[in-house]
């Protein structure tokens, strides 16, 4: 009965040794791109919300001066949405690696 526990033991010795060291390689991942996507963040932002805005301007721009059917409206707003959505992922993958 013994030997049981005591191999149960060694077990979750191991199951916990495997983790530590799972989680010491994430940190070791984790920290430099970390501190690489914290610095971009400004110029990301900048460029992506920016990009965004002004790609959504120049779209209602275009529309009142030619009208609706001689400007492709909804494409030029989904790659707005698509900047937004950018930048949204990036913000994601910021949370990501600061857990």
């Amino acid at each position: 009965m013994r030997d049981v526990v005591s191999g149960a033991g060694a077990y979750l010795s191991g199951r916990y040794a495997t983790s530590m060291v799972l989680r010491a390689a994430w940190t070791l991942v984790r920290v430099p791109v970390l501190a690489l996507l914290v610095i971009l963040e400004p110029v990301v932002r900048v460029i992506l919300a920016g990009f965004a805005l002004l790609t959504t301007l120049t779209t209602l721009f275009w529309v009142a001066v030619l009208g609706l059917s001689a400007f492709p409206f909804w494409r030029m707003l989904a790659l707005a949405v698509g900047a937004w959505l950018l930048l949204a992922l990036y913000y994601a993958l910021v949370r990501l690696f600061s857990l």
